[in-house]
Parts: structure tokens; C-alpha cells; sequence
């Protein structure tokens, strides 16, 4: 397991091999979170106002890699 600290809160993954699954996702006070996920990847998003943080799960073919996306 990961966990990713960001802007907006936290997202801890179990990281596998050839796939991945979130454990829990928690936003920072006064932030709003949303989850979408598929059979090859994961999207977690932080929100407040109009500022996003995104974190992207992807393992279509390839061991799990993690990218964070800031608006």
C-alpha cells in the first residue's frame, strides 16, 4: 500500500503488480472529493472553489503508475 498526499487530501492505493485498488480517499477539511474507477484505471479528485487535484491510477498493460494533475 501508498499513500499519496496532495493538495486537497489523501489517497492510499494498493499497488500490485498488474493492477491497483483504492483503500480510502480522504479530503482535507473544507475540500470535496469525488472517485471514478474502471477495469484499468483509478481517478480521485479534491475539490474546493475552482481549484482540482487529480490523482490518476493507470495499469493497462504496465505495472500501476500514479500521476497528480493540480488546476
Amino acid at each position: 500500500m501508498k499513500s499519496f498526499p496532495v493538495r486537497g487530501g489523501r489517497a492510499v492505493f494498493d499497488l500490485g503488480e498488474s493492477s491497483a485498488a483504492l483503500v480510502s480517499a480522504t479530503p482535507d477539511e473544507g475540500w470535496q472529493m469525488r472517485v471514478w474507477k474502471q477495469s484499468a484505471w483509478i481517478r480521485v479528485d479534491f475539490m474546493v472553489g475552482t481549484r482540482t487535484t487529480s490523482l490518476f491510477v493507470t495499469w493497462n498493460g504496465h505495472p500501476p503508475q500514479v500521476q497528480t494533475v493540480e488546476n
